[in-house]
């Protein structure tokens, strides 16, 4: 396997709270999965959530080129974790066949955040050319 893709991206959680006070779920059923709104729907201050989310949608579009935009959008892409809190992308069918056919068969998201701000990275990876 070779890295066919790296992506990261950095938003202000300021940023994301506003938005989220402004439209709503207007906003976030839009940009986030019914599981990611649900898993928000617990936390105590969701903005940071929302945020971290946020940025691994971005940083997934920049490692495989192609930003937010058919076939990636903002929905297709779904961030969870496992049982260790371990943060990974869960795709739509449409977008894995997408990323297939470019090569992209796997893909590694880390996640942090400090003050003010949150980050995402994304590595992909696929089979040599």
């Amino acid at each position: 396997m070779a890295i066919r893709g790296i992506g990261i991206d950095m938003v202000k959680v300021d940023r994301i709270a506003d938005m989220v006070c402004r439209w709503g779920r207007r906003f976030t059923g839009r940009v986030f999965t019914d599981y990611e709104n649900s898993e928000a729907s617990k936390k105590a201050v969701p903005y940071r959530y929302y945020a971290l989310r946020f940025a691994a949608k971005e940083a997934f579009s920049k490692a495989l080129g192609t930003g937010i935009r058919t076939p990636v959008r903002w929905r297709s892409v779904e961030v969870r974790t496992d049982e260790l809190g371990r943060p990974y992308i869960v795709t739509s069918p449409e977008l894995r066949k997408f990323c297939h056919d470019r090569g992209v068969y796997r893909w590694h998201l880390s996640l942090s955040d400090e003050g003010e701000y949150a980050v995402a990275c994304v590595v992909m990876e696929g089979f040599d050319e």
